[in-house]
C-alpha cells in the first residue's frame, strides 16, 4: 500500500484515491497565508488568479472545488527557486531527473512543490499532490480535477493577454477541460518544434493518453 510518507519520498508510484482515504489536512485559504511569505507578489498574484479560474472551471463541471482550488494555491509555491537550487534539491531528494529537466532544470519545480507541500505543509491528499507534481506537463492518469488545475494555470487573464493563441484553450475549457487540454499539448507541441526544443516526455505522454482516450481537437 502506498502512503503519504512514500509521496514525500518522492515515490513515482503513487496512485489516485489515497489521499481521500488519508484526509486532507490543510485548506487552500491556510496554505496561501503560510506561502505567502516565502513568494514574490507577483507570483502570489498568479497563483491567485489561477486559484480563481480554476474554480470556476470546478463549478462549472461540477468537481471537487475544495481539491482543485488547493491543488491551484500549491502548484506554484518552489517557481522561483532558481534553477541551480532545483536541481541540488532534486539531487538530495533522489528524484530520477529526465535529461530534459537536467537541461531546463524550472521543470523540477512541480516535483519538488509536491515533496514541500506533503513535508512543510500538511497537504495529505495524494490527488492534489499528484496534480502538483506534474502540473507543468500533464500526466496520464490525471483526474478532472487535474485537468482543471493544469488549464487553469495555462490559461489565467494575464497569460492569456500575452499569448492570444491561449483564448480559444481558455474557451474550450468552459465546454471540455481534457479538449482544452489536448489543445494547449498542442499548441505546446508545435512552438517545440517551430523553436527546436524538446517536449518533457510526460507531455508527450499526457498528451498520447488524451488522444487515445478519444479526445480531440479537430478545429
Amino acid at each position: 500500500m502506498i502512503t503519504l510518507t512514500d509521496y514525500g519520498a518522492h515515490s513515482d508510484s503513487l496512485r489516485r484515491g489515497s489521499g481521500r482515504e488519508s484526509g486532507q489536512a490543510m485548506d487552500e485559504r491556510t496554505l496561501r497565508a503560510r506561502m505567502e511569505p516565502e513568494l514574490p507578489p507577483g507570483l502570489t498574484a498568479h497563483i491567485d488568479r489561477v486559484v480563481v479560474l480554476a474554480g470556476t472551471f470546478a463549478r462549472r463541471h461540477d468537481l471537487a472545488l475544495a481539491s482543485v482550488q488547493l491543488a491551484a494555491r500549491g502548484h506554484d509555491l518552489l517557481r522561483a527557486v532558481p534553477p541551480s537550487e532545483l536541481l541540488t534539491r532534486a539531487r538530495a531528494h533522489g528524484l530520477e531527473i529526465d535529461p530534459v529537466e537536467l537541461r531546463e532544470p524550472v521543470l523540477l519545480h512541480g516535483p519538488l512543490a509536491a515533496i514541500d507541500l506533503a513535508d512543510r505543509f500538511a497537504v495529505r491528499d495524494a490527488d492534489v499532490l499528484h496534480a502538483i507534481r506534474w502540473h507543468t506537463t500533464g500526466h496520464p492518469d490525471y483526474s478532472a480535477e487535474a485537468w482543471a488545475m493544469f488549464v487553469a494555470d495555462k490559461v489565467e487573464p494575464e497569460k492569456v493577454q500575452r499569448r492570444p493563441a491561449l483564448a480559444r484553450v481558455r474557451a474550450l475549457a468552459d465546454h471540455d477541460l481534457e479538449t482544452a487540454a489536448l489543445a494547449y499539448l498542442d499548441l505546446t507541441l508545435i512552438a517545440a518544434v517551430e523553436e527546436g526544443w524538446q517536449l518533457h516526455p510526460m507531455a508527450n505522454a499526457a498528451r498520447n493518453a488524451l488522444m487515445a482516450r478519444g479526445v480531440r481537437d479537430d478545429a
